[in-house]
């Protein structure tokens, strides 16, 4: 069986390896700690769900249509009336340009808040090198904080760990990956 096919469906984000474990489970009792869910909860980017486990109330909104999103549409021009945007390892989807129009969108609307949560990379070259079959735009902390606009940061968490290289084998179907540090950060943005 195909693992890249996978990706492209409802088993999103579950592959077995210890990345995937860490990624989409392990880490979101963390970087939720201290961040108000409650109200109307948006997953931009939110795929097959996988939030739901720990915020049962999110509504998830993705271009994608085999994870079975709540809503299909495009976060770029997404309208919605939340108290919070999550965007869950979105950013290495889009291009700067559109990584600042999705940020200056929700600045102009009633959303006071976004919690970023994305893997950064001080060694791109490590990363573009596994990230096979794929275009992505990943950065560093320097390349991400550098699109954040207007937005003021209330809170940063950092979480460090390394990617294995079975996590590219499921994700990707990558024949010869190599294993990477990389990390995890957590970036609450309000308005004010």
């Amino acid at each position: 069986m195909n693992n890249f096919i996978i990706d492209q469906g409802k088993s999103f984000g579950t592959w077995k390896d210890n990345t995937s474990k860490l990624l989409y489970n392990d880490v979101m009792p963390v970087l939720l700690n201290g961040i108000d869910i409650s109200g109307a909860v948006a997953d931009y980017g939110g795929a097959n769900g996988l939030l739901k486990k720990f915020i049962p109330h999110i509504i998830t909104i993705d271009i994608d249509s085999t994870k079975s999103p709540d809503i299909i549409a495009d976060i770029l021009n997404h309208k919605g009336n939340y108290d919070l945007v999550i965007m869950r390892y979105l950013l290495h989807y889009l291009p700067d340009k559109k990584v600042k129009d999705l940020f200056n969108n929700i600045w102009n609307s009633d959303i006071n808040r976004i919690l970023v949560i994305q893997f950064i990379n001080e060694d791109i070259k490590a990363k573009n090198a596994n990230s096979i079959n794929e275009t992505k735009f990943f950065r560093t902390e320097k390349q991400l904080l550098s699109l954040i606009n207007k937005w003021i940061i209330k809170q940063t968490k950092k979480i460090y760990y390394t990617v294995e290289k079975e996590f590219y084998k499921n994700r990707l179907n990558h024949p010869n990956p190599t294993s990477h540090e990389e990390i995890i950060i957590s970036l609450e943005l309000i308005k004010k």
